[in-house]
């Protein structure tokens, strides 16, 4: 969820609570101030009834007055407020009223219980009144407030989503410096100071490390050729013993060795730093029909069955290289770990790839043959880097690559 619509909606529940209570809280308040205005209107006119009886020893006209009783000298004084409901015949509905029952003065060994009644009806229709028109009010203050803290908020917030939008467009291998504007709002401001002062020193790291990568791949090659080609002399020459012949071997293969990962090494780290970029519309079927083309003799000596489907010709956007290096990691993964008189089945359509062949069991780690050094037959002279170089590809271009070993077959697979 995005960070405006989590924001709104916890705004949304706050206003939806908030204006509950409120309005609760209002039409109590309104209920509260007619009642206590009927209720000193009542009292008033007790206060008026008592002090004429005091005066005149009367009790005097009143409109409020329903109900007079005597009562005697030792019944206690009363000043009671109630509420009832009455049966309206013309109406057909009941009216509420408010009634307040109190005791008179004693006058001329006289007293009086009184009961006083005044209609709720129009107070009623009031607190209602009241209620609804202060509710609407509120509820269109409040949507005004959402609204108008939508459009600001908005606003406020145009500075991050631009500095969001250039942080996605930004591109290492472009050695661009990412130009962030400022805003009036200081930690828009601070936060564009940090990814500045990050991704300069993210771009100068990637630059020493480019550079460190280059220059041990052209000064380690020299030395290596040298090396190798002293040991091409040096096992022809006519004056060694068997056992320094095959000293001699054993370090030339080993030399040869290391010349190869250090290019597969020097080329994984070219695949992470991103600079395999010339994206063309290349035809997979056609990729892979040349790579099987260059295994056909070793196939043939190891006679290995191969069986091809091709569902489709389909094309994608992708780096000729890496794609070409890709398959033929994996065509020659299968070609190596398979048996004599073995098979090779391939699969092709435009969502996946996979290639079964037969073998040995797999004594390693399923999960840890695409890291690097990983060797599913540790007796193998293969460096162990065809599967991590096909996995670091498979990631870059979003494809998911995968392998599964069942009664023999093992399968590697790709999801386009």
């Amino acid at each position: 969820m995005k960070l405006l619509s989590k924001t709104i909606k916890y705004q949304l529940v706050f206003f939806a609570l908030f204006s509950f209570v409120a309005i609760a809280i209002l039409y109590f308040s309104i209920q509260y101030m007619v009642y206590d205005d009927v209720d000193k209107k009542l009292a008033y006119e007790s206060e008026r009834i008592n002090f004429h009886i005091l005066n005149t020893e009367e009790i005097p006209p009143s409109n409020y007055i329903i109900r007079v009783s005597p009562v005697s000298d030792t019944f206690p004084l009363l000043k009671n407020f109630t509420d009832t409901l009455i049966y309206e015949v013309y109406d057909d509905e009941l009216i509420p009223y408010r009634d307040l029952d109190f005791t008179t003065p004693i006058s001329r060994q006289k007293r009086y219980q009184i009961t006083l009644r005044n209609i709720l009806l129009d107070s009623d229709d009031l607190i209602v009144g009241l209620f609804f028109t202060i509710s609407i009010i509120f509820i269109l203050m409040i949507a005004g407030l959402f609204f108008v803290n939508q459009i600001i908020s908005k606003r406020l917030w145009l500075a991050f989503f631009d500095t969001l939008a250039k942080i996605r467009r930004y591109k290492l291998e472009d050695r661009k410096a990412i130009n962030l504007e400022a805003s009036g709002i200081d930690e828009f401001n601070t936060l564009n100071e940090v990814i500045f002062a990050f991704t300069h020193q993210i771009e100068k790291d990637y630059i020493h490390l480019k550079e460190f990568n280059e220059n041990v791949t052209h000064e380690m090659q020299t030395p290596l050729a040298v090396i190798s080609n002293k040991m091409e002399q040096l096992m022809e020459s006519p004056n060694l013993t068997e056992r320094e012949i095959n000293l001699v071997k054993a370090a030339y293969r080993e030399c040869n060795k290391l010349s190869k990962m250090e290019k597969a090494l020097s080329f994984m780290s070219k695949i992470e730093n991103l600079e395999f970029r010339q994206m063309t519309r290349v035809n997979i079927r056609n990729i892979i029909e040349n790579i099987l083309d260059s295994f056909d003799e070793i196939l043939n000596f190891k006679e290995i069955e191969l069986k091809t489907t091709f569902h489709t010709e389909f094309y994608r956007e992708l780096d000729p290289i890496l794609v070409n290096v890709l398959f033929t990691n994996l065509v020659k993964n299968a070609v190596q770990h398979n048996k004599q008189g073995g098979f090779i089945n391939i699969i092709l359509d435009e969502q996946k790839f996979e290639i079964e062949n037969s073998g040995e069991i797999l004594h390693t780690n399923p999960e840890e043959l695409f890291e690097r050094f990983q060797k599913a037959d540790k007796k193998s002279q293969s460096m162990g880097l065809g599967l991590a170089i096909a996995q670091k590809i498979s990631r870059l271009y979003g494809f998911q690559l995968s392998y599964q070993y069942h009664e023999g077959k093992h399968k590697f697979s790709i999801l386009f």
